[in-house]
């Protein structure tokens, strides 16, 4: 609360010394300023909305005050697209010119900005000098605002649009200095993890945030600036670990808020790099990897805080995803775009493939906002042996709730078709309350199921054909799931082992292996 009120404040301050002592700039020079090379914009949903009156209005579409628009409206051209552009500029400085929240932050400050940068010479070519003047104050009250924050901001609550609004800002208005190149490599630094993983450990925002940063050299080398060492290697390190988290059919991995809609725009920033070495995973926190010619699997350890660079984060702490022969099969439910947030419930421990406990969220979520509770301890060890490797994590996130503590071993043979797990309840307290358990196994769409007499094992017919057999020490059932592809929701199926935990430890055995 304390802190909500020094930023209040802040916000206010810069309102009214906006408002009071407003001075003049010079006039920027923004003929052909575009350094948007992979475009990461969602034309679908802009299409949606951007011919209805007052969509600034509608939540669903809260995306609109970035001013994305004004890309789609430039390449739609003609007159109309001029004049929806400008009418929407000016009406939306007039709605909200005076908010201190909503629609101010930081983020959204920056891309309406950039969004303006690039394009300047379309809106302005039929201004008149009253419109033109007015235009020129929007843009200077916005840097002023971006200046203002990025000044006072931690460095893990800067974005990527912020870095590359404040750069070319700096270098538009000839107040550059090599110190803000210093502060930019620390913002990185502080966001990026040892092995080159945006800290949101979602794939997409690693591709936005590896994109922004290649803006940025853009602007810098238009501008007959020496690009720093360190920018070309956070770059090129956060590349190399993008490109390992790619599944054997071409998406990407499922994780805190990862969609499908931008795979070709990832695959452009992949091969935009020459050098990509082959990784293999060595942190102890993070979205551990494996894959090898046949098999790509993907396994959530992160350790969860409340920086907001992890507002992101779901509650799906040790669920993973699978890929074998070029065919995904286990996955998490995704993420959608398509109307305003993603939905929350797409966050929750449900809509992931892990263990559960009274179906209650291993993290606590809250809206656009990082965790409040969530595990204070997730733990993981990697071994590898001449025929196996495997992946072992824990977590303490049912500890409190339930004197629980979780385990998952993933167990991947090298030389078979086959992977195998082991999930553990282990109880920390003697007593007899009994909590129910579901362990859930997302499946893709297009794969049909056939379960056994006996209850525990379930036959897997993929769409290209291929069968898999799921096996379970215990009773399987089957149960319907949801899949968000290219924002669109499929109904698939899901495998759920459910039990009820006992008094010292559960331990439920599974395993996935050709038939």
């Amino acid at each position: 609360m304390f802190k909500f009120i020094i930023n209040l404040t802040q916000k206010l301050i810069i309102f009214i010394f906006i408002k009071i002592s407003f001075t003049k700039r010079k006039k920027l020079n923004l003929k052909n300023i575009n350094f948007k090379q992979i475009d990461f914009i969602n034309y679908k949903k802009i299409k949606q909305y951007v011919f209805k009156e007052n969509f600034f209005y509608d939540k669903n579409f809260i995306d609109s005050h970035s001013f994305e628009f004004l890309f789609y409206l430039q390449k739609i051209g003609g007159k109309s697209g001029i004049e929806i552009s400008k009418k929407n500029i000016f009406l939306w400085f007039n709605l909200f010119k005076n908010k201190l929240e909503f629609p101010w932050d930081e983020k959204l400050t920056a891309q309406r900005l950039l969004s303006i940068y690039y394009n300047y010479e379309f809106v302005s070519s039929v201004l008149s000098k009253t419109e033109n003047t007015l235009l020129n104050k929007i843009i200077n009250i916005h840097i002023k605002r971006l200046f203002f924050f990025f000044k006072r901001k931690n460095l893990d609550e800067i974005s990527s649009y912020e870095i590359v609004a404040f750069i070319l800002s700096k270098l538009l208005l000839k107040e550059f200095n090599q110190g803000f190149l210093k502060k930019i490599e620390k913002i990185i630094e502080i966001q990026i993890d040892r092995a080159g993983m945006h800290k949101s450990y979602n794939v997409l925002e690693q591709a936005k945030f590896i994109n922004n940063l290649n803006e940025v050299k853009n602007i810098l080398l238009f501008f007959k600036i020496v690009v720093p060492e360190k920018i070309n290697f956070f770059i090129l390190n956060m590349t190399s670990a993008l490109n390992q988290y790619i599944h054997q059919d071409g998406t990407v991995a499922l994780f805190n808020g990862a969609n499908n809609n931008y795979q070709k725009q990832i695959q452009d920033i992949i091969e935009k790099e020459e050098f990509l070495k082959s990784r293999t995973f060595t942190n102890n926190n993070g979205i551990a990897f494996y894959s090898d010619k046949k098999r790509s699997l993907f396994f959530d350890v992160v350790q969860p805080n409340n920086l907001k660079v992890s507002k992101s984060l779901g509650a799906g702490t040790l669920s993973f995803e699978l890929s074998i022969k070029d065919e995904k099969i286990i996955t998490n439910c995704g993420a959608s775009e398509s109307y305003g947030k993603n939905p929350e419930y797409l966050r929750y421990s449900a809509a992931h493939s892990t263990i559960i406990l009274k179906n209650t969220n291993i993290s606590e979520i809250k809206a656009g906002n990082p965790h409040i509770k969530y595990p204070q301890k997730v733990s993981f060890q990697k071994n590898d042996f001449e025929k196996i490797i495997d992946f072992e994590g824990s977590h303490n996130g049912y500890l409190r709730k339930f004197k629980k503590i979780i385990k998952r071993k993933i167990i991947i043979e090298k030389n078979e078709d086959k992977i195998h797990g082991e999930d553990s309840i282990i109880s920390l307290k003697s007593t007899n309350s009994k909590t129910v358990y579901h362990i859930r196994f997302h499946l893709m769409p297009d794969i049909t199921t056939n379960i056994t007499t006996n209850k525990k094992n379930i036959i897997l017919k993929t769409k290209k054909n291929k069968i898999w057999m799921f096996k379970s020490n215990s009773e399987l059932g089957l149960e319907k799931s949801i899949y968000v592809d290219n924002n669109s929701t499929k109904e698939t199926q899901q495998i759920v082992i459910k039990g009820i935990t006992d008094s010292t430890k559960k331990i439920e055995k599974w395993s996935i292996e050709a038939i």
